[in-house]
């Protein structure tokens, strides 16, 4: 805007003289404070964050911006949320870069925030530019049904959970914010960790490998009902063949036939067909619990800026393959518990 001169006033204040017209200085006023477009975007999955990864996500954006354009870079925050819903604010990366947090804490955000002042090639005026970079371990925060003062809030841990990297750009150049939000999903990409694909699946489809654990194995259970009914019936009808077949008087086949009936057979055997399918149903309801919480389990993320948040890792990490370990359990336990419960039962009356 050209060089700024001082005059003196009557009453010894100073004011300020600005080589511009009224109208080019209210177009950069209107630049720096007028609504800006946003873009925003997120990223879900597990990822291990580090102090260098930050300063890289830091030296990553403002490279782009100063590469592009004339850009200045006003300010660079991190604000760091820990486990215990305290946070710290550094203003500066030169903070950010000598901290040393002596609290046992973990940390369970890190939100990264530029701002720029940016002269694009096809304006007149800088323009204030705005980059935030969120990293969450675990979804926060909750959401409010309804619009009332007596609204229920709801956690949205509840629909989301895991691992998220998320970013808000507010631009007033489209094809700018588009670059930038394209920097940010690759970075955001490279950052998240590999999963296993079986690990993928069986996480991705926990619901329907639970119920379909319970169905198979409550379907065998009546099919073991069904053989072990065919087979006494077999065996009853071949028990009453061979009393027709015999030389006895009649009356002592009348007996013999009274006896078998009086003796409630199959008043017994559905009596406790009716107790066993009752058990298999419990049973498989607690095998299609055991299968889901344990499928259902996504890779921990980690922001590691604290001796307490690697300590935390050691011992997520081995929950998390605990987790695996106790799903192949549910899976070996279904098939075991249905081939001995069925065995049993078969063994019981086939005796």
């Amino acid at each position: 805007m050209g060089d700024q001169s001082i005059t003196f006033t009557p009453d010894d204040s100073f004011a300020i003289a600005l080589p511009c017209s009224t109208e080019d200085f209210g177009k950069f006023i209107g630049s720096l404070l007028g609504k800006p477009q946003t873009i925003s975007g997120v990223e879900r999955g597990a990822f291990e964050l580090r102090r260098e990864d930050i300063i890289n996500s830091y030296h990553l954006v403002v490279q782009r911006v100063q590469q592009q354009n004339d850009a200045q870079l006003i300010q660079f925050t991190v604000r760091l949320v820990f486990d215990d819903n305290s946070s710290v604010l550094f203003d500066s990366l030169d903070d950010f870069i000598s901290y040393s947090e002596v609290r046992p804490v973990i940390v369970t955000q890190a939100h990264l925030s530029w701002s720029l002042i940016v002269k694009f090639r096809d304006r007149r005026h800088p323009e204030k530019q705005e980059i935030d970079l969120s990293f969450l371990t675990a979804a926060s925060g909750a959401i409010a049904l309804g619009d009332s003062e007596d609204a229920t809030f709801v956690p949205i841990a509840r629909f989301m959970s895991g691992g998220h990297i998320a970013f808000r750009i507010r631009h007033t150049a489209r094809t700018w914010g588009a670059d930038i939000e394209s920097l940010l999903t690759g970075h955001a990409k490279h950052l998240i960790l590999p999963q296993s694909p079986i690990r993928d699946f069986t996480q991705k489809h926990s619901g329907k490998i639970a119920i379909l654990v319970s169905i198979i194995f409550f379907v065998g259970t009546i099919a073991a009902c069904f053989v072990t009914a065919d087979s006494l019936a077999n065996e009853q009808l071949k028990l009453v063949a061979d009393l027709l077949q015999t030389q006895n008087a009649l009356d002592l086949k009348l007996n013999k036939l009274l006896q078998i009936a009086a003796e409630g057979f199959w008043g017994k055997y559905f009596f406790s067909v009716f107790v066993f399918v009752i058990f298999s149903f419990v049973v498989s309801v607690l095998l299609g619990i055991w299968t889901e919480t344990s499928a259902d389990t996504k890779r921990p993320s980690y922001i590691l800026l604290t001796k307490k948040s690697e300590q935390a890792k050691i011992e997520k990490d081995q929950r998390y393959k605990f987790r695996w370990l106790s799903f192949l359990g549910s899976i070996t336990s279904a098939i075991a518990t249905g081939i001995f419960s069925n065995i049993l039962f078969t063994k019981y009356w086939a005796g």
